[in-house]
């Protein structure tokens, strides 16, 4: 009769440390748009996303696999997953440092430094969180996913007033201190025997009614995770490439404070009810649906932030960008909210098959205009890759939600 409530309670505070987590990211933005320009604000995003990439394949979603298998101890699984994923962060450094070179931006070597600190940061930041949601308070899994954004918010006030407008390397310096921040919870790893989780939270099997596990290959797993990664990547490179490094901006600064909403349905809900191996079906979709309905909120004040305020003009090009991300993250957010499903009804393989598919199918829609003749408008570049994203994601949330028990 406890464990309900015990889930209840993890979700509610989950869920609030999270939209700290949200507001202090949504700020950071705001900080960006008020005190940087774009220029300095596409350098620390392509940067960033460079980090992400490298940090993503390191970790070829180890964290997801730990929470899936709960039934496992934490300690020696952590072990585990932490030891390949710097193996793995060592050896993508040449792929990595090909990628910078062929998107010519300025100053790669530069770029590089800092994506190396920002992705080994961020690895232990990322493990760090099913850490603490496996192992310690719901409280202390709340504040390692809030923590670190909120440090980087001061840090990047402050960082206006040191560095100029036209540099990154104050908002660089803010992200790494607060990946930092988060890293620090994964000191208690290293106390041999002892843990803040009741026993009871993880049991020697996961309940036979969810059979709850991640069977994938390690292949699989890293080809998903590339695919992701690539995705991502590729998709500010390109862009910049393709229509210059200022609606590279746009898009990095809209995806920044939407694609935080369906990052957050994510780890406020599907991480939860796989650490907690518990089930939902329609409630996800309800989850799901609300997500996609503040997206759309934060779209509509976004609108009106441009219209009614006296933004630098510099940053007034993104307005064409805001329904078509609105329509893309908000699908995203309902298939965060079902993502866990498919792991607890045996079908993660399928799962990872079709999220592949759909990111290839990205990759070509975001390619296109490298082979077409006239080329596209930034503004109907997006149009077709947000509408094939947005349409390829409710397909697939379609399918978790379908999924029957085993």
């Amino acid at each position: 009769m406890k464990q309900p409530y015990r889930f209840a309670s993890t979700s509610v505070i989950m869920a609030l440390g999270s939209m700290v987590s949200l507001a202090a990211q949504a700020l950071v933005g705001v900080a960006m748009l008020h005190f940087f320009t774009p220029q300095a604000a596409g350098g620390f995003a392509i940067t960033a996303q460079v980090a992400f990439f490298w940090v993503s394949l390191s970790l070829a979603q180890g964290p997801l696999q730990f929470l899936a298998d709960a039934h496992h101890p934490p300690r020696a699984a952590l072990r585990a997953v932490l030891r390949s994923s710097l193996w793995r962060w060592l050896g993508l450094a040449p792929l990595v440092a090909l990628a910078v070179w062929w998107s010519a931006i300025a100053a790669p070597f530069a770029v590089m430094g800092w994506a190396a600190l920002l992705a080994l940061l961020q690895l232990a930041w990322y493990l760090a969180q099913p850490w603490t949601l496996r192992t310690a308070s719901p409280l202390s899994a709340a504040l390692v996913r809030a923590g670190p954004p909120v440090v980087a918010l001061v840090l990047t006030v402050t960082a206006a007033r040191a560095w100029p407008a036209e540099s990154p390397h104050g908002l660089l310096l803010a992200a790494a201190c607060g990946y930092a921040v988060g890293a620090l919870w994964l000191r208690s790893a290293r106390l041999e025997g002892r843990t803040t989780q009741p026993p009871q939270q993880y049991s020697p099997e996961p309940p036979a009614a969810t059979a709850q596990a991640d069977r994938r290959s390690t292949s699989l797993r890293l080809a998903h995770t590339a695919i992701d990664a690539i995705a991502g990547t590729a998709l500010l490179l390109v862009w910049q490439r393709l229509h210059g490094l200022a609606d590279a901006s746009y898009l990095a600064m809209l995806l920044r404070l939407l694609g935080f909403i369906p990052a957050v349905v994510h780890t406020a809900w599907a991480q939860v009810l796989l650490a907690r191996v518990e089930t939902a079906q329609w409630r996800s979709l309800a989850v799901g649906l609300g997500a996609a309905a503040a997206a759309a909120l934060a779209g509509w004040v976004g609108f009106l932030v441009l219209e009614a305020t006296s933004l630098a003009t510099a940053w007034q090009g993104m307005r064409p960008y805001l329904l078509p991300l609105v329509l893309w993250q908000g699908s995203a957010c309902i298939s965060a909210a079902l993502s866990h499903r498919p792991f607890q009804h045996a079908k993660e393989r399928q799962y990872s098959w079709l999220a592949i598919a759909l990111q290839a199918l990205q990759l070509v829609v975001l390619m296109a205009p490298l082979w077409a003749p006239q080329g596209w408008s930034a503004e109907v570049h997006l149009w077709w890759l947000a509408g094939t994203s947005a349409v390829g994601l409710l397909v697939l949330s379609a399918w978790m939600l379908a999924l029957p028990r085993r």
